[in-house]
């Protein structure tokens, strides 16, 4: 795990962004839902996260490549340490039954940055 991600605990959403100040930095917070619902689809691997990709044209900086998906992850901050070194952005966030809301409205955000 990347070492800046190890202090980062108890969250329902964790996004990986680009410093908009420095090209070679990211950008990493934290978040719980207002309304955070009960998780879907857990397993004894782990929950169940929303996963939203993209990375950033290098011409233009804008949204490029941007995927979303579900899966199980046992630890999502392992998960994004083996995607930020490779030059990917995103967040996943816990799958219950109040976030899709908050998907919906997170990729509408990464489309209009397309």
């Amino acid at each position: 795990m990347l070492d800046f991600l190890e202090d980062i605990d108890d969250y329902d959403a964790l996004f990986f962004l680009p410093d908009s100040e420095d090209d070679e930095s990211i950008h990493i917070k934290s978040s719980k839902y207002k309304t955070p619902g009960i998780p879907v689809n857990a397993t004894e691997n782990g929950s169940m996260w929303h996963i939203l990709l993209f990375k950033c044209n290098e011409e233009s900086g804008n949204v490029d490549n941007l995927d979303h998906f579900d899966a199980v992850l046992s630890d999502p901050r392992e998960y994004i340490s083996g995607l930020i070194p490779s030059g990917w952005f995103g967040l996943v966030a816990k799958k219950t039954t109040t976030s899709d809301i908050f998907m919906t409205d997170a990729l509408d955000k990464f489309n209009s940055m397309m």
